[in-house]
């Protein structure tokens, strides 16, 4: 596992190092800065507004980093032919996959991390504004604003950091399954189509409630056999948005909410486990 773990880091720090991954970053965190500009809600709606669309731009961005990053792992090593001197040395081919598919993942969690970071900062800033007040605190009169009380602050703000740190973690495992699936399509296809059939199997992923319903509504064989096999095939990500329920207390869900979450986090490694270890098989016998 040593050579895999220095495949990974050595990874993780040429990725970071690409510009587009950068503008990714900045793109993602402007907009995140952005979304405080929500001043024209309630109090009430502002926030849950507010936690929905920051948890929404988090996954859309992490997304697009964790394809983005993994749809080149491998071809690039191909292209400038390291990929030759580093299987020549006492490196297994399955630590090769294995390491730069951990260092797309590691990749994916430190952007991830470095947007949560932002978006707990600009939670505590949006905790400054006064839960009774219906307008923001740009709105108010000198006379209206009351004085900041610091304890009800970190209050507010401590309770909706634990909502972004519960939808950041279940928002990894779906990067985690991205990445998997992205780095053993890039065995098979170009990375232009690596990353158009990973994006369309991650949307087919979150309407699966649409593929159920189609599925026990068309009775024409043909199309319940396609609409099928995109349902139990397909990674359900739909199973991992959990943030309506983290968000909105009326929503209920089965179980409690960091034991669902854990519950989806399992699906999620255990489906990227299988599909890594098929593309370490599929490598194993790949001429390269």
């Amino acid at each position: 596992m040593r050579n895999t773990w220095i495949i990974a880091r050595t990874t993780l720090g040429d990725a970071l190092r690409k510009r587009v991954l950068l503008v990714f970053m900045m793109v993602a965190v402007v907009t995140l800065l952005l979304a405080m500009m929500l001043t024209y809600l309630t109090a009430r709606e502002q926030r849950t507004a507010f936690l929905a669309l920051e948890l929404v731009i988090i996954l859309i961005f992490g997304t697009l980093i964790a394809v983005t990053t993994a749809i080149f792992l491998i071809p690039d090593e191909i292209e400038r032919r390291t990929i030759y001197s580093l299987l020549s040395k006492p490196v297994q081919r399955w630590e090769f996959f294995l390491g730069k598919f951990l260092g797309g993942v590691l990749t994916a969690g430190v952007c991830l991390a470095l947007m949560t970071l932002v978006l707990i900062v600009v939670v505590f800033l949006m905790a400054m504004r006064q839960p009774e007040s219906a307008l923001g605190p740009m709105l108010q009169t000198s006379a209206e604003q009351e004085p900041l009380n610091v304890a009800k602050w970190f209050q507010r703000g401590g309770q909706d950091v634990a909502l972004v740190l519960r939808g950041a973690y279940v928002i990894f495992f779906q990067l985690v399954l991205v990445t998997a699936v992205a780095t053993t399509l890039s065995l098979f296809v170009s990375p232009t189509v690596n990353f158009s059939l990973t994006m369309f199997l991650f949307i087919v992923g979150q309407v699966q409630f649409v593929l159920k319903a189609a599925l026990e509504r068309n009775e024409l064989p043909l199309t319940k056999v396609v609409v099928g096999v995109l349902y139990y095939l397909t990674p359900h990500f739909h199973d991992f948005n959990i943030m309506g329920s983290i968000i909105h207390s009326e929503v209920r869900i089965p179980v409690n909410h960091w034991l669902f979450a854990g519950e989806v986090s399992l699906y999620g490694l255990m489906y990227a486990l299988f599909v890594a270890m098929l593309g370490i098989l599929v490598f194993d016998r790949k001429e390269v």
